[in-house]
């Protein structure tokens, strides 16, 4: 490759190359607790259950997010086991939003824009992170980016492409919520305000639409709401919708100021260092001369195109910021858009640099990544709990004993895992475990059991148990694993019960 490309188009075989190589390399930890984990165990429960309708945690319905994400996880689980498997659907979620994006950009922008659009994304460090992970975000943000650049084209090209958008927006209902509708309403009536010469295209497709969005969306609300009744409404609707919007989920909520400004260093961190060049990217109102200029429906629509994206990004960053819960990777369906802008805003054709940058963050994202799966504990929690699953016979229980925290601050602000219950480790056990605080009260069955505790935890001997460590190939140093098994004495009692 030249410094500087000279054919008038780019690339491509090199641009899709660099633009996927940040995601691979995906295989090479196991998931990350919390959020990663409870996907993982949940979509490995599911399959064990044969089930498609309700997810199951630990062997309890389990309503925190909606279905898209376990029945594209389940197959691929299946298949490619869970190394593998588990964050294979988010990095295809990726691939495939990058293809509309060029789809896109090659009909109403350039290819140019194309190109340099999805090397931005690759160059981004919070989009990388989260196309590698099991997460709900990157196909909500597929579904999003679908669904509002399909509407664009139905504006100014078919109006049945709405209907495709319609079907988009209930793919991102399935994949978190109706928050995709909240985002795509307030775009729709700005867009219908602001640019008057597109009004007459608001006139069709509107009911087929409609009709298509429920549909799609009935498709798991429908059976989950008549499978589970009150339970389904209270945990998922109000619970996990309602009230996390308005602040009721007190873990991923802040006050005051700080609520408000929130996503400003998230971006700027998480999309550097092309956030920096926002503010020349972001579209101007043009003076009155210049207006008079642009009279042709082909003019107005390219100074139209870019209000569009800048809305869209403005929407999504204005509503996640007065929202009451606040995570970092809310604000990831503002990227596309000023990734399109600001790919739009620079000049020039050689890529090199951008191929540099993918490369850089390539190395960068899975040097990150191993580095906090070890540092973080759970290399060695994973590797113990697939020794156990080997150890371990069906009939045996398995009690994960004081995992989460014992105090506040404990943990807090050093390189370890915040002491929470390690929700991953029944996706790599393939079973159900007891969560036990008490272990006398976890102790129920007659056989052998067998406890995953942390290191630091003091193991007390319930009566009529003997309590050994178990020897393992992982060297035990922030987790430990017992085998208990009942004495003698208590055999004998077992056994003159069992003769009764």
């Amino acid at each position: 490759m030249s410094s500087e490309t000279k054919d008038k188009r780019p690339p491509w075989p090199w641009v899709w190359l660099f633009s996927m190589l940040p995601f691979l390399g995906w295989w090479l930890t196991g998931l990350l607790d919390l959020d990663e984990g409870f996907y993982g165990a949940v979509a490995a429960e599911m399959n064990r259950r044969g089930e498609w309708i309700t997810p199951y945690y630990n062997g309890h319905p389990w309503f925190e997010k909606p279905i898209l994400t376990y029945w594209v996880t389940k197959p691929f689980l299946w298949v490619f086991g869970d190394q593998v498997g588990p964050r294979l659907p988010s990095v295809l979620a990726t691939a495939a939003t990058f293809a509309v994006i060029i789809w896109f950009a090659k009909r109403r922008m350039t290819e140019w824009t194309a190109a340099k659009a999805v090397l931005i994304l690759a160059t981004s460090i919070l989009f990388v992170a989260l196309g590698r992970m099991l997460m709900t975000d990157p196909l909500l943000n597929l579904a999003i980016t679908a669904g509002f650049l399909t509407f664009w084209e139905s504006l100014v090209g078919d109006y049945r492409w709405r209907w495709v958008t319609a079907a988009c927006l209930g793919l991102g209902v399935l994949a978190k919520g109706p928050v995709a509708i909240l985002l795509f309403v307030p775009l729709a009536v700005w867009t219908f305000w602001r640019e008057p010469e597109l009004r007459p295209s608001f006139r069709k497709g509107w009911i087929i639409g409609t009709l298509i969005l429920a549909g799609v969306i009935a498709t798991w609300y429908v059976p989950a709401y008549l499978a589970n009744r009150e339970q389904f409404v209270q945990q998922f609707l109000i619970e996990q919708n309602l009230k996390r919007f308005t602040g009721g989920d007190a873990a991923h909520t802040l006050g005051g100021f700080a609520s408000l400004i929130f996503f400003i260093p998230i971006l700027l961190l998480g999309m550097a260092p092309w956030s920096f060049l926002l503010w020349n990217a972001w579209p101007r109102s043009q003076s009155p001369e210049v207006d008079a200029e642009l009279q042709t429906p082909n003019s107005k629509l390219q100074t139209a195109l870019p209000r569009y994206l800048a809305a869209w990004a403005a929407i999504v960053f204005l509503f996640f910021s007065l929202s009451g819960a606040k995570l970092p990777h809310y604000i990831l369906p503002c990227f596309v858009p000023i990734a399109l802008l600001v790919g739009d805003h620079l000049q020039g054709r050689n890529l090199k640099p951008y191929f540099i940058g993918a490369a850089v963050m390539a190395i960068l994202a899975n040097a990150g990544f191993i580095l906090w799966y070890r540092l973080s504990g759970q290399q060695e929690a994973h590797a113990l709990t697939r020794e156990l699953e080997v150890m371990a016979a069906p009939d045996d229980a398995i009690i994960l004993y004081q995992l989460p925290r014992r105090q506040k601050s404990l943990g807090t602000g050093k390189p370890k895992i915040q002491e929470t219950s390690l929700p991953s480790l029944l996706l790599y056990l393939n079973r159900t475990a007891d969560d036990a605080e008490n272990l006398n009260a976890g102790v129920r069955s007659r056989h052998r059991f067998w406890v995953f505790t942390r290191a630091s935890r003091s193991l007390p001997q319930p009566l009529g148990w003997i309590v050994t460590r178990v020897p393992t190939k992982t060297e035990q140093r922030d987790y430990a694993l017992y085998r208990l098994e009942p004495s003698s004495s208590s055999n004998s009692l077992q056994q003159k019960n069992a003769s009764r």
